[in-house]
């Protein structure tokens, strides 16, 4: 949402609508086969697993849903435009 909102601030609403529920699928699809994602460029530095998804609008998607999974469950930990710095451990609250 935080992200949408700076969308509609920056572009417009309707492009933030669009992307909003871009995103929003493109995460819930996650349930599908999410160990075919690629490792984080993080991973190395967290103690469990961490993955990315690109997402967002286009055929260059900008963000990156970094996420774990524990057991069946994918938990999303970051949505991060693709250029911001790298993830850290302290940064996740699980």
């Amino acid at each position: 949402e935080r992200n949408a909102q700076w969308w509609a601030d920056h572009h417009s609403v309707d492009q933030a609508v669009k992307w909003f529920f871009a995103v929003r699928s493109q995460i819930l699809s996650l349930d599908e086969f999410p160990e075919s994602h690629s490792l984080s460029c993080e991973n190395d530095e967290f103690p469990y697993e961490i993955r990315e998804k690109l997402v967002g609008l286009g055929s260059r998607p900008s963000y990156r849903a970094v996420f774990t999974i524990r057991d069946d469950t994918v938990f999303v930990v970051a949505l991060l435009a693709a250029e911001q710095d790298r993830l850290q451990p302290d940064d996740v609250q699980l």
